[in-house]
């Protein structure tokens, strides 16, 4: 049995799960691989906690953009 890090094991369950993440999520996903394993407990509770604001930050982007996309879908429907 192979041994891998424990950034090694949580990226390659990230590369292996079959998600309906985009692109950028996996990216956010595969930053934490390359940290976890490499600090203290404190250090790794950290990074989770910066990796989850990433998260909040793209999430809050794409709900904007799905705003302004239905917005600019609704008054094209208007002009009918």
């Amino acid at each position: 049995m192979q041994e891998l890090s424990a950034g090694e094991a949580w990226e390659k369950a990230v590369d292996e799960s079959d998600t309906n993440l985009n692109k950028e999520d996996i990216n956010i996903l595969l930053m934490l691989s390359k940290m976890l394993g490499q600090t203290d407990l404190e250090g790794q509770v950290s990074q989770i906690e910066i990796t989850r604001r990433v998260f909040r930050q793209t999430n809050k982007r794409g709900t904007e953009m799905k705003k302004i996309k239905t917005k600019n879908y609704t008054v094209d429907l208007d002009l009918l």
